[in-house]
This record gives C-alpha cells, sequence and structure tokens, in this order.
C-alpha cells in the first residue's frame, strides 16, 4: 500500500516518497535550528573514532551552511556488515542523497545512523553464509553484562575461532585476500561491536561521501537533551498521540509494529547497563521500582547529564530531525511500519515527518543459478514454496506416467470387481465380512507403497534437477526467507570482489525502490 501510496495507509505520511515535488516541499519546509557549528564539531569527533579519512571529515564541514541538507539511514551494528539489506539501506541513500542533489540544486548528504544506544545482543551477533547447497550460521557468545548498549560490547577471543570457520566455510577466490585485510582491520579481539561495525562502513562506502552519525555521544547527546526532557514533560500527551496513531492504523486494518509504552526513555546505569525507565502521572521509576524521580528531578538529571539518558524507538528519529536536517529517511520494511505510527508524534516537538524512502530490496541472481532456472520450469517467486511442495510440482509437470491417476483407476477398479466376491463371502459366512474388507484394504496398502516405490524410483532418475530445485531456493530464498535478510554481504565481496558495491551503486543510480528488483551478476 505504501509504494503504490494507496488510500488509507498515505493518510499516515506527510510526503508521497515517489514525488519529486514532495522532496521540494519538504526542503522548504524544514525548520532547524540546532547550531550547526556545534553539530559539526561533535560529528568530526564521532566519525574520528571510527577512523575517518579527511574526505569524510570535509563532507562534515559541509553541514555547516543553512544550505545543505541530509538523507539518513540506519542499521544495528551486525558482526561482519550484517546481511545484504544493510547495504541495501546505505546504497539508496547514497543514490537519494545524489539524485536530490541535482535535482533541488542543493548539497544534499548521506548520513548513515548507528543504532548506538540498542543492547540487544542476540539481534547482531550472527551471521549466515552459503555452504555448498546449505547454510551455515556463525555466532557469538555473550560473555558480559546483556544489558549493556551492545557498540560497547567488545569483541573477545571467541572472534577468531569464528573466523577461522568462517574462512574454511567461504569459497577461496581471488577477492578473499583483499576480503579479510578490511574485515580483519575493523574486527578484531578488543575492539567494541560499534567501532568495528563504523570502521567497516565507512571503509566501504566513504569513498561515496557517507557520514556516520549517532547519539551514543557525549557531545551529541547535549545537542539532543532538548527532545529528551519534552519526552519527559509532557510524557502523558505523548503516549496518549502514538496510542491514538496506532489505534488509529489497526481501524484501518494495519497493524502496530511497535507498542506503546508510558516511556520513551532509557536509563544508562553505573556499570553501563540500559535500564527502562517507566511512568505514572509525575512519578518516573526504573522497571524494578528500586528508584524513583519527580518530572523536575528527572529533567534536572538530563539537563545536567544527558549522556546518562537514551532514546527508544520511537524518540529515536525525533533525535535524528533535532540533530540532522533531514530531508529524507531511508526505511525497511518494519521502518516503514513504525513510522507511520509516528506523523503526529513528530508535531508535539514542533516538526514534521521527513519523506519516507523505502529502501531498495533485491535479490542477486548468479550467473551459475540464472542457467539453473532457465532449465526448471517454475517462476522465481515459486522457490518460496516449500520444498516438498516443489519436487511434487515439478514431478507433475514433468513428462512421466500421471501415477495419481493411475493409481486412482487401479483401485476404482479393484473396488468394483470385489464389491460382489465380498457380498456373497458375507452371504455364505457373515463372520467373514471384516476379513474380506480387511483383504481388500491391505490390497490397497500395498498399491500405494507400490506408488510411493515408483515415486522414489522416478525422482532418483529426476535427482539432477531435484538438486537444482534445491540449490535455486536456497540461493533465492534461504530458509524461506528473502535472501538480503539472511546472507551476510561478505559472502558477496568474497565471490565478487571489494568494488561489487561501487558497481551497485553506480548500475542502481536509475532505480526507484518501489518493487523488489532482480539483481543478475
Amino acid at each position: 500500500d505504501y509504494t503504490a501510496w494507496n488510500d488509507p495507509i498515505r493518510s499516515f505520511f506527510d510526503y508521497n516518497p515517489f514525488e519529486s515535488s514532495d522532496y521540494a516541499e519538504r526542503c522548504q519546509s524544514i525548520r532547524f535550528n540546532t547550531d550547526r557549528e556545534e553539530i559539526v564539531s561533535s560529528l568530526i569527533d564521532y566519525n574520528l573514532q571510527f577512523g575517518a579519512e579527511k574526505s569524510t571529515i570535509d563532507e562534515i564541514k559541509k553541514l555547516k551552511d543553512d544550505g545543505v541538507y541530509t538523507v539518513v539511514t540506519g542499521q544495528q551494528v551486525m558482526l561482519y556488515g550484517g546481511p545484504m539489506f544493510t547495504v541495501y539501506k546505505i546504497i539508496t541513500a547514497i543514490n537519494t542523497a545524489k539524485r536530490l542533489s541535482e535535482e533541488l540544486d542543493k548539497q544534499v548528504i548521506p548520513v548513515f545512523w548507528l543504532a548506538d544506544e540498542d543492547h540487544d545482543f542476540e539481534e547482531v551477533s550472527s551471521l549466515s553464509v552459503p555452504f555448498g547447497d546449505e547454510f551455515t550460521d556463525f555466532r557469538l557468545n555473550h560473555d558480559g553484562n546483556a544489558s549493556r548498549r551492545v557498540v560497547e560490547q567488545k569483541l573477545n577471543s571467541q572472534l577468531n575461532d569464528l573466523k577461522e570457520k568462517l574462512k574454511e566455510t567461504l569459497l577461496d577466490t581471488d577477492f578473499s585476500d583483499d576480503l579479510w585485510s578490511v574485515l580483519d582491520r575493523c574486527y578484531k579481539t578488543g575492539e567494541t561491536f560499534g567501532n568495528s561495525f563504523g570502521r567497516l562502513v565507512l571503509s566501504l562506502f566513504g569513498k561515496h561521501g557517507l557520514i556516520l552519525a549517532g547519539s551514543n555521544h557525549d557531545g551529541i547527546k547535549k545537542l539532543i537533551s532538548e527532545p529528551m526532557i519534552r519526552s519527559v514533560s509532557d510524557a502523558a500527551n505523548h503516549q496518549e498521540t502514538l496510542e491514538n496513531t496506532s489505534r488509529l492504523l489497526t481501524q484501518n486494518d494495519y497493524h502496530r509494529q511497535v507498542s506503546i509504552q508510558s516511556s520513551n526513555l532509557f536509563r544508562i546505569e553505573e556499570d553501563g547497563s540500559r535500564i527502562k525507565l517507566q511512568v505514572d502521572g509525575e512519578k518516573w521509576s526504573t522497571n524494578e521500582g528500586d528508584r524513583t524521580w519527580t518530572n523536575r528531578e528527572l529533567i534536572n538529571e538530563i539537563e545536567n547529564e544527558p549522556e546518562k539518558f537514551s532514546p527508544n524507538v520511537f524518540l529515536r528519529p525525533i533525535i535524528q530531525n533535532h540533530l540532522l536536517p533531514v530531508l529524507s529517511y531511508v526505511a525497511g520494511p518494519g521502518e516503514v511500519a513504525y513510522y507511520a505510527q509516528m506523523r503526529d508524534y513528530h508535531q508535539l516537538f514542533d516538526l514534521r515527518m521527513p519523506v519516507i524512502t523505502p529502501r531498495l530490496s533485491a535479490t542477486l541472481i548468479e550467473s551459475s543459478i540464472e542457467r539453473m532456472i532457465g532449465k526448471l520450469p517454475f517462476e522465481l517467486h515459486d522457490y518460496f514454496e516449500r520444498i516438498e511442495d516443489l519436487e511434487k510440482d515439478f514431478l507433475k509437470r514433468s513428462d512421466n506416467p500421471d501415477l495419481e491417476s493411475m493409481f486412482k483407476k487401479w483401485k476404482s477398479s479393484v473396488s468394483e470387481v470385489s464389491d460382489d466376491p465380498i457380498l456373497k463371502v458375507s452371504e455364505i459366512e457373515p463372520t467373514l465380512r471384516k476379513s474380506a474388507d480387511k483383504t481388500v484394504a491391505q490390497f490397497f496398502t500395498e498399491l500405494d507403497k507400490l506408488k510411493g516405490k515408483l515415486y522414489r524410483s522416478i525422482k532418483e532418475g529426476e535427482m539432477v534437477q531435484i538438486q537444482r530445485i534445491q540449490r535455486v531456493q536456497n540461493n533465492l530464498y534461504p530458509n524461506r526467507n528473502l535472501q538480503e535478510r539472511e546472507v551476510a554481504f561478505m559472502n558477496y565481496l568474497n565471490k565478487y570482489g571489494l568494488e561489487l558495491f561501487d558497481e551497485l551503486i553506480e548500475n542502481l543510480k536509475d532505480e526507484v525502490s518501489d518493487s523488489h528488483k532482480l539483481i543478475y551478476l
């Protein structure tokens, strides 16, 4: 509905992402009052921790100019960069910024917002890569404070074992040494998840003008203290506004992507734990209720020590728009869904929601897979079905005898010729009627066994094609999910080289992200 800009979902957003005039309108409507000099200073410091080069710093300095805007996207800090959808977000942001710079005759900078306040370690500590026709999962186990923000968690000695197993699993190609040179520079024992991920993103995309941003930084926290204070002073109204919009969504047969809580704030404890705050009236407390604050007390803390507080999923977009002149936010499907809950919420902070641009969604089709697809009778979307159903459908479509029809006719014939004899048996000796029925039933059972043997025989004869079906499915829909959500992007860099993403940026610059794309490698 969103990419088709259908009613009623369009009423939950301020701008149509597929209309150039809406981007121009957004550009004119931005009222950005945060001190740009302080923003630039904090962002330079933020990016330097990830080894930012002069070209990145120069891009950040452009934000001093009132006529400069941003296209923002973001993601959690994933192990070795995560799956392909992370790359598709970045590609969309870079190309959208380039396009808008030309169309609006404005300087537009792509920004990747590190979700550096999240503490869900399980979501970011694993990855999957192909191994033959199957997929192998790799995971780092947590060995510290699970409530601590992931960006602060250090990579431990497990990383070395995981790396060696990855090297054994991935194909050894002409590009492997270059890939591991980059990965080893970014991900190493003792380094944090946040620094590792940020360094990797800048290594691959800094050349395209991408800069990094986030809120887990003392200088940036001071700049964004105002929206955090508002989330305390007007908490009941904020909750009610989000609830009203979410209720309206459900009344229009949509779902709530994110559940509404009484508070949109977390507090950072002395040990680094990120603890959810609750509010009842003007009384604030931790989840456990062991500490309490009044509105005034909590506001004072935020004013004096903003680094001790952390936004939730609703407050984070507000903070982004407070820190940056956001022309557009590039969102994945889940993010589009929760932005639909937030239009009126933005207004409580004297903001308008930016243009929510859907990220590129795509499936990479390698040449070997393309050849297999050409030898099989299915459409690409068919491969999302269960492998057992695909195999059965393939056998039905093949030139083999119609076994189902043949055996159905056979059983029908047996039933017809058996009726009279069974009747005569029961007339001669009624107690033998069950035995006669059982005899026919046993014959039917044997027929089913015979049919199964025939199916297996045919299947063995078609095994090459069956294996092709399995391989195509594992490549297009690994784990019966979209490829972009399952396969680590390092797999494709290993097979096609570090320039692959540069080529995708160039080749996809004119693509509109209103439908799923097929990219032939």
